[in-house]
């Protein structure tokens, strides 16, 4: 079965101390600084995520609220992301070895963009924190 070339999957790609990540578009309602939420909301760094050390969570300066049907979360970052089109040839499921041993279980796939390698995240997956 080959797929349309021209199939594409709207996500949202942000930077990660020089990795690139992704979430499906349709699960991000929105972005924006961090200080524009006046600590009305409590934001998950993305270094949480990734399992990194405290010494990671001052570099949060934006935000992507993302909404699943188990509810809605603020993921921290430290810079803006944007609305890129993924090629679907170009996106791979993680192989069953990988999906057992990941160490963070939102990573679902992987993409190539632009030569470059992007970690594709399940925002179903992503730990939530308290309001």
């Amino acid at each position: 079965m080959s797929l349309d070339p021209n199939l594409t999957l709207p996500v949202v790609l942000f930077a990660h101390q020089g990795y690139y990540f992704a979430l499906e578009a349709a699960y991000v309602r929105t972005q924006g600084s961090v200080l524009a939420l006046n600590g009305d909301r409590n934001v998950l760094p993305l270094a949480v995520v990734l399992g990194e050390e405290m010494e990671e969570y001052s570099r949060i300066a934006h935000y992507l609220e993302f909404v699943t049907p188990a509810g809605s979360g603020y993921l921290g970052l430290a810079q803006t992301a944007e609305l890129v089109e993924l090629p679907v040839s170009q996106i791979s499921a993680l192989p069953p070895l990988l999906q057992v041993r990941r160490n963070v279980q939102a990573l679902q796939a992987f993409a190539w963009y632009r030569g470059t390698i992007v970690s594709i995240l399940d925002a179903r997956l992503l730990p939530r924190v308290a309001q």
